[in-house]
């Protein structure tokens, strides 16, 4: 069941709904006490979201045509990732009361990165 349900489309799209979601929140809904006081915990977020958006997305992809799911496939994602978490930030900037923050990018990246890193030793077994 589980496995069901991290192969499926809907679980990719609802994980970049809730991206989107929390990029959007105003700052002040976002607490800053206790284990949220913790600092640049967002930094360790950002990267558990873009990993898990290109995990997920990738998952998916396998999921639906094995044959097809290759490292061209996981570029593309980890592509499609990185340019989400920059406009993800041109959002927050030009609609919201959050700051553009190139940190963010580079924990996105980072997130991202080790998914595909992690996928690449997957694909190859």
């Amino acid at each position: 069941m589980l496995a069901k349900l991290i192969q499926s489309k809907w679980t990719a799209f609802g994980w970049t709904l809730v991206i989107f979601l929390l990029m959007i929140m105003p700052p002040n809904r976002i607490p800053n006490q206790g284990l949220f006081g913790i600092k640049h915990l967002d930094k360790v977020v950002h990267m558990c979201l873009f990993g898990g958006f290109v995990w997920l997305w990738f998952m998916s992809r396998l999921s639906n045509n094995k044959n097809s799911a290759g490292t061209g496939v996981l570029a593309r994602i980890f592509l499609i990732s990185v340019l989400y978490g920059i406009a993800m930030e041109f959002v927050q900037h030009f609609f919201t009361s959050r700051d553009f923050d190139i940190w963010d990018i580079v924990a996105d990246i980072i997130g991202a990165a080790l998914a595909w890193a992690w996928l690449r030793l997957y694909i190859k077994k």
